[in-house]
């Protein structure tokens, strides 16, 4: 499994985590409102990062994210 930074932006501000996957076009096919990055953009910090939760992509979700899921 590799791990990819996600986030959804939501206007006003955004949710970002971690999400542990077989590829990329995994997580964008079951969340399609979630951007996939390719890279730590730099406004968030080495700090910020760590602080990310990291889930499987076959495991328990965070809320928000369920909520994301298609259907």
């Amino acid at each position: 499994m590799n791990s990819y930074l996600v986030t959804y932006d939501y206007g006003s501000a955004g949710l970002w985590a971690i999400i542990k996957a077989p590829d990329k076009a995994s997580i964008a096919k079951r969340f399609p409102k979630v951007e996939v990055l390719e890279d730590k953009p730099g406004n968030l910090t080495a700090a910020e990062y760590g602080k990310l939760i990291t889930y499987d992509l076959g495991g328990p979700l965070p809320q928000w994210l369920a909520e994301l899921e298609a259907k």
